[in-house]
């Protein structure tokens, strides 16, 4: 009909994904839980073009992996970045949300865990446009990875509101972890889910 705006439903490419992806070690800085040199180029997590952000445009993202933690592991702070650019680097971009920083049990070994994410536009393409990302974080709680009384987690914790960025350049979502001990944590993304819904 004359006057009408036309919407579709983005179809992307499927994800070849033959295994689960690099393991990751974690660090009292934010770590990219999908490897950053062999996982990422042509990610599922990586933006097709550059001024892709329109008005409305939405992501919906799904993790599912594994977690082991040491003795100490402290607690777990969960990230989504934005980063601009061909690469990703861990700690680096921009954070769209955080979670608050949740103790983890210790000694946990291939603890299951479950992300859901959404990152959505609320600005025209610029070099300042509001990002709003939301989402939570579960494990089952008789694993321990987190109390059972922490679980959900939501991300972020208060205050969710839309974060500039450039939205005119390449980039990448990016889901980053850190944790506060002293302990070798890991961390595995065993499946991830990218549905672009407006």
């Amino acid at each position: 009909m004359a006057g009408e705006t036309q919407n579709y439903h983005e179809t992307r490419n499927p994800i070849t994904q033959t295994a689960d992806y690099s393991q990751v070690t974690l660090s009292t800085t934010s770590k990219s839980i999908m490897s950053v040199t062999a996982d990422l180029p042509g990610s599922p997590l990586q933006v097709p073009v550059q001024g892709y952000w329109q008005i409305g445009k939405k992501w919906h993202i799904r993790l599912f992996g594994k977690a082991t933690t040491g003795t100490t592991p402290g607690n777990l702070t969960i990230e989504v970045r934005y980063q601009t650019g061909t690469a990703v680097t861990d700690a680096g971009g921009t954070i769209l949300a955080t979670s608050g920083a949740v103790a983890m049990g210790a000694s946990k070994t291939n603890a299951s865990w479950f992300m859901d994410v959404t990152i959505e536009s609320r600005a025209q393409i610029g070099t300042a446009s509001g990002l709003f990302a939301k989402g939570y974080f579960i494990t089952d709680p008789t694993t321990g990875l987190v109390a059972s009384t922490a679980t959900p987690i939501f991300i972020p914790t208060t205050a969710a509101a839309a974060v500039n960025v450039d939205t005119t350049l390449a980039s990448y979502i990016n889901v980053q972890w850190k944790r506060s001990g002293s302990t070798a944590e890991t961390v595995t993304v065993q499946d991830v889910q990218v549905n672009a819904i407006t």
